[in-house]
């Protein structure tokens, strides 16, 4: 079993190596599912933080947070492309 990291800071958990679909299924409703939309909200808070205090600090940042708004605060797709069990 090997596990390669893409990202600094990756963490991973609930983990399970298995064939069988049925378990892997069960497993994932006990672990991931209950923990996705809370960590979905911490992830989309963080990221606000993070404007805000860019923005605090950089005054110019305001006009290009505006400019790339569905860029750059619409990250659900980058998050949701880690939703494979």
């Amino acid at each position: 079993f090997e596990l390669w990291q893409v990202k600094s800071g990756t963490i991973f958990d609930d983990i399970i190596v298995t064939d069988s679909l049925e378990e892997a299924q069960k497993f994932a409703e006990e672990t991931f599912f209950k923990k996705k939309d809370g960590e979905k909200a911490m992830y989309d808070d963080k990221q606000k933080a993070e404007a805000a205090e860019m923005a605090a600090e950089d005054p110019e940042f305001d006009e290009m947070l505006d400019a790339d708004d569905d860029e750059m605060l619409d990250d659900d797709d980058e998050y949701d492309m880690h939703d494979e069990f």
